[in-house]
């Protein structure tokens, strides 16, 4: 409640509110039984409220005024479309199907029977929707809004990290309040492990790549005390990512890192870049440094990777993703419904949920929100963040839904962008795409 109060009476709007509210993943600000609702969900009603009330009051005062289509708008209308028919059919359609519950535990598809999970899940989807629509359309919007929810979830889960080793007073239980998660804080010999105000240590591992991504691109773009900042947050999550032991952070990290090298080739040969004397002392210092490192680095990652590929968990995973792939088979690419099926990597229950046509719908909102934003500086980095986000998913994060907000706040922001870049491209149809500097950064950087 006083996070939304901050973000009605905040001069910058209900963004900040929205953020504080995806900081808290696995809070809870509500429970009503065996239903926990999630601190961004809890938020992102008042989203809701929003654009309710901003249609009644263009209705109100500029009924002539038709606004141009939200960018990305219209395929996550079809998917809200496309999953609640799905989950209303599929049943009836497959009924006595055997699919997976969250819990990992077997169930069945029952013909006229809508689980909690399948209307919470509807709603979910629906708040997030309006989360995208919401932020397209407000005034100021800009990458912080991801930043403070990446970054204050790294700094509360370093609080809770020092609480650990250094006895540090840190009010447990406050910020990881929801009954929704089963928490993993030991090894299964009993020895502790890492987690943050996260479920598990996977969860840090993706939150801490998620706020590296953020704060390695946002850098060039800030000065003085926020730089500083940035710089901290960011050697913040690496220490959480190491400290998690998770597979996700370092295969996921690598994952990251070598497609941000490729688009750093690709860039400068295309652009026909050239290098600086300090530019090139710093590659070839990294050359020769990667004779040693290289082997150690890969050594050390097949070690990770290797107890990983023989754990039960991986087991449970693996199989829970083929199981959830034959799934879409047996529905004929239809899904069964969603929150009827929980897979352990995202796309697997993606497409188990809502099928092909709703897996397509969401990949084709997000190519075009990044199709029309990479030209902007300005909120390259929520593009990098969202690429982490989405490498984290594929490898153990299988919600649509996210507690987090991350997907949704990255696709908001996203969209506010891209409307911004279409209302000066058609006033000025004959000037180059997205000329106008957008930050702080050098002339490099709005070029």
């Amino acid at each position: 409640m006083v996070v939304v109060l901050l973000g009605v009476l905040h001069p910058k709007g209900y963004g900040l509110a929205l953020a504080l509210g995806g900081a808290t993943p696995i809070g809870a600000a509500l429970v009503l039984g065996a239903v926990a609702l999630p601190t961004f969900y809890a938020v992102a009603v008042g989203a809701a409220v929003g654009i309710v009330l901003r249609h009644l009051q263009r209705v109100r005062w500029s009924p002539g005024v038709v606004l141009a289509p939200v960018p990305g708008a219209r395929p996550l209308v079809l998917l809200v479309v496309v999953g609640v028919l799905v989950t209303l059919i599929a049943p009836m359609v497959f009924d006595g199907l055997p699919v997976l519950s969250p819990g990992g535990e077997g169930n069945r598809l029952m013909a006229g029977v809508l689980t909690k999970s399948n209307i919470a899940q509807i709603v979910y989807v629906i708040l997030s929707v309006c989360v995208v629509v919401f932020l397209a359309r407000s005034k100021s919007i800009g990458p912080e809004v991801v930043g403070i929810a990446a970054i204050t979830t790294t700094t509360l889960s370093l609080w809770a990290w020092t609480h650990q080793v250094a006895g540090v007073p840190f009010p447990e239980g406050l910020f990881d309040n929801s009954p929704a998660f089963t928490f993993q804080n030991t090894f299964p010999g009993g020895a502790p492990r890492v987690r943050g105000i996260l479920s598990e240590p996977a969860g840090l591992a993706a939150s801490s790549l998620i706020t590296i991504a953020y704060t390695a691109s946002r850098l060039r773009s800030v000065q003085g005390l926020r730089r500083l900042l940035l710089l901290l947050a960011l050697a913040a999550a690496v220490l959480l990512g190491c400290v998690s032991t998770s597979a996700t952070f370092f295969v996921a990290g690598v994952a990251l890192a070598a497609i941000a090298l490729a688009v750093a080739a690709s860039r400068f040969v295309l652009n026909g870049g050239s290098l600086s004397r300090s530019t090139t002392l710093i590659v070839c210092t990294a050359a020769i440094a990667a004779l040693w490192l290289l082997p150690w680095s890969a050594n050390f990652i097949g070690a990770i990777v290797d107890e990983k590929v023989g754990s039960n968990s991986y087991d449970d995973r693996s199989g829970s993703d083929a199981f959830s792939l034959t799934l879409l088979v047996d529905t004929l690419g239809l899904g069964t419904g969603l929150g009827s099926n929980r897979a352990s990597s995202f796309a697997a229950s993606l497409l188990s949920t809502v099928g092909i046509i709703g897996a397509l719908l969401l990949a084709t909102a997000i190519w075009v929100l990044v199709r029309d934003t990479w030209p902007v500086p300005l909120v390259r980095p929520v593009t990098w963040a969202l690429i982490a986000q989405l490498l984290v998913k594929v490898i153990s994060g299988p919600d649509l839904a996210d507690t987090s907000g991350i997907l949704w706040l990255s696709l908001g922001v996203l969209a506010h962008a891209a409307t911004a870049a279409r209302a000066r491209a058609a006033l000025a149809p004959d000037a180059p795409f997205l000329k106008t500097p957008t930050t702080r950064g050098s002339a490099s950087d709005v070029a």
